[in-house]
């Protein structure tokens, strides 16, 4: 603890030596979009409040620690929102409230024990979200189960009785995500609702990479359908517990989940060590068995979660909105510190800069905690379609949601017409030296997180492209703690999300809307 707090000290006086050369750069910068002129000041106060007055990391640590997991229809959520909602009214914000949405039913995490038979070994695995428990102990012989069509599965017919199944190919050595490659998106989505699937899902555990062509409807229906078909076999079968590497190394655990999912099954995701065991025992031929205990709790429905919402009224065209966002919600096995605990403190901390210029923007700047994100996009879904009829008004959505990473640029959407703006605004940040590199504005889409419910509805709305930072190796696990959060690295993010998201609200040209998107 004592060397994170250090590197900490260090982090904010590496941001503290570079802000004084930040502002004079910033009267030459250009860019599409309107006269940038116009924010030079507030750009140089927010540099300037974020080095010697920061709140990010306190009230991150705050979130993190006192209030802990906040897992989609927990108490502790709840705590979140109230907790968000008197912040924002502490910095002035506007129309403070929290919009509510229902899901049917909430789930509580109960105990997990596991060993292998055969070798006494303990095993480390976290009960997937949503899934049932087994209603006592039991023991069953494993079984190798990688079906990857509905045809695949009659050669299973009659072997899965009581089984413990371990998805996962024998044949060959488990692929372990490089833990220098970035993933920029979660390696984890509930199946289905994963906008870059493309054909049948790849193993849990593989790290997944955005579609360039966009959202494949088609092949995640196909999926769909495999699942709903898969688990009705194994129903019927009477398997026992589902197991799936975890995909991270040094025992850490991930997990994913929802109400959606429909499993009947028991499902483990289990460290990555003891798949690599269960599969190395499984070739020598001979039976494997585990003994497993699962208990954890359903709680009946319909519950009511809430989005965290203020705003800042716009002077001039109060009617036309920026929303910055992130999502407030996380797993449970870890404190959600860098999913999403930065981006929803980034947001905060953004609207406190803003509003403490003292003067209103053009626009009306709304910031919104999006919650139920990590089951689905539960949240942004469920605030797009309560503001449909606002939809056209959305000027631009910037949504901040891969960890704690410095960002680097942001994913384009397959928007063409909003390069040149994009382009313009990220000049900027790299004028700033908030940029240390050209910025990278990818081709394509990144979805899986709540921009993508904007996109949708046909709003220009973008995710930051980030530094991975580890992010891929802790996320959804029991390591995504607030030791992970690199202070430096957050302060440039809620300084380029207050920047990028104060000039489109001054800025006297809108984001560009192509004609198949223009309306939700």
């Amino acid at each position: 603890m004592q060397f994170i707090h250090a590197r900490g000290r260090r982090a904010s006086l590496l941001f503290a030596l570079l802000i004084p050369i930040f502002s004079t750069t910033f009267a030459g910068a250009s860019g599409a979009g309107g006269d940038l002129q116009d924010t030079r000041e507030a750009a140089d106060k927010f540099i300037a409040s974020e080095r010697d007055h920061s709140e990010v990391m306190a009230n991150l640590e705050y979130l993190s620690d006192m209030i802990g997991p906040r897992l989609t229809g927990s108490d502790r959520l709840k705590r979140a929102n109230d907790w968000t909602a008197a912040k924002m009214k502490e910095y002035g914000l506007e129309n403070v409230h929290l919009e509510s949405y229902t899901i049917p039913r909430g789930w509580e995490r109960g105990k997990v024990q596991m060993k292998i038979v055969e070798n006494g070994l303990p095993v480390e695995a976290a009960q997937m979200a949503w899934s049932p428990g087994t209603r006592g102990k039991i023991t069953g012989p494993v079984v190798v189960f990688n079906p990857r069509t509905e045809a695949d599965l009659a050669a299973y017919k009659g072997k899965l009785k009581d089984a413990i199944l371990l998805n996962s190919d024998t044949s060959t050595d488990p692929k372990l995500p490089d833990a220098k490659e970035s993933t920029p998106i979660p390696a984890f989505r509930p199946a289905g609702e994963d906008k870059t699937v493309q054909g049948v899902d790849p193993p849990l555990g593989t790290p997944r990479q955005p579609a360039a062509g966009g959202r494949q409807r088609g092949n995640t229906q196909q999926f769909q359908a495999f699942r709903k078909a898969r688990n009705e076999f194994l129903q019927q079968e009477g398997a026992a517990v589902m197991l799936q590497d975890s995909g991270k190394p040094h025992s850490l655990l991930n997990m994913t989940g929802s109400w959606t999912s429909n499993t009947s099954l028991p499902t483990l995701f289990v460290a990555h060590e003891y798949i690599s065991m269960l599969q190395r025992m499984m070739k020598r031929g001979v039976p494997v068995h585990v003994e497993v205990e699962i208990s954890s709790k359903f709680v009946k429905g319909p519950i009511t979660v809430y989005n965290t919402v203020g705003e800042i009224k716009g002077s001039e065209k109060p009617e036309e909105i920026v929303l910055l966002g992130a999502h407030l919600d996380s797993w449970d096995l870890g404190t959600g510190s860098t999913d999403n605990g930065t981006g929803s403190m980034a947001v905060l901390e953004a609207a406190r800069l803003i509003k403490s210029l003292g003067t209103a923007p053009r626009r009306t700047m709304r910031f919104v905690l999006f919650t139920g994100e990590e089951e689905g996009l539960m949240g942004s879904k469920a605030y797009v379609e309560a503001h449909k009829a606002e939809m056209p008004n959305f000027n631009v959505v910037f949504v901040h949601d891969t960890g704690t990473g410095r960002v680097k640029g942001a994913w384009l959407q397959n928007r063409a017409e909003d390069l040149p703006m994009l382009t313009g605004q990220f000049d900027v940040l790299k004028s700033l030296r908030l940029l240390t590199d050209e910025p990278t504005l990818l081709p394509g889409k990144m979805n899986g997180t709540d921009h993508a419910s904007f996109d949708d509805a046909g709003v220009p709305a973008f995710a930051f492209n980030q530094d991975p930072a580890e992010y891929s190796l802790t996320h959804h696990s029991q390591s995504d703690t607030f030791d992970k959060v690199r202070a430096d690295d957050l302060k440039q993010g809620v300084c380029a999300l207050a920047i990028l998201g104060y000039t489109a609200a001054q800025s006297s040209d809108r984001y560009p809307r192509s004609p198949a998107k223009s309306a939700p």
